[in-house]
């Protein structure tokens, strides 16, 4: 009589490579985790393992502000800075935060030739675009306003750009201005 066939196994699923890699591999993977949940010290030897297991704090400020620019010009004749609308400069995502304006002042801040850039810029169309100022301009100010945002939980305003509305001086910062050799030069004897 014939021995009976025993059942088959059916096989299982195995990862590539040996064993010894695959455990490797879950240890590394372990250790990583770990180090995105208790960042190493910075010595060192551990230096590149914090630079890489840092994701969490890429911005560990981005929540607590934000941050508007703003655009005035030297009114030659009231002889003062005024606000201006930078709308009709950029009008590409003009009324949101997305504005090329909004970007040029956050990436451009520190940059002499950029910021000089755009004061020749607004001068060069300022006569041509309406921007809420009449009349001869003699140079430009950036100003950055930064604003705490509400607590979690609390009331947001919807975001509404209202460029003429002057913000809060505790709240603002200059970051750009035209300067005043440069204005009076542009102004001339402007009653």
């Amino acid at each position: 009589m014939a021995k009976p066939k025993s059942p088959v196994k059916p096989p299982v699923a195995v990862g590539p490579g040996p064993r010894w890699w695959r455990r490797t591999l879950a240890v590394i993977g372990a250790l990583y985790f770990i180090a995105l949940v208790k960042h190493p010290p910075q010595v060192r030897g551990l230096r590149v393992i914090g630079f890489f297991s840092e994701s969490t704090c890429l911005f560990p400020s981005a929540d607590r502000v934000s941050i508007e620019y703003r655009l005035d010009a030297w009114s030659c004749q009231d002889r003062k800075w005024q606000p201006i609308d930078p709308r009709a400069y950029f009008p590409i995502q003009a009324e949101d935060k997305e504005s090329r304006f909004q970007r040029l002042g956050y990436f451009y801040q520190t940059s002499r030739p950029a910021m000089n850039a755009l004061d020749e810029f607004i001068l060069a169309h300022h006569e041509s675009v309406e921007d809420g100022l009449p009349g001869l301009i003699g140079g430009i100010k950036v100003s950055k306003w930064t604003r705490p945002i509400p607590e979690v939980g609390s009331e947001v305003a919807r975001y509404e750009f209202t460029p003429m509305t002057p913000p809060p001086a505790d709240e603002t910062k200059d970051t750009f201005f035209t300067k005043a050799s440069v204005r009076k030069a542009r102004c001339g004897n402007v009653p």
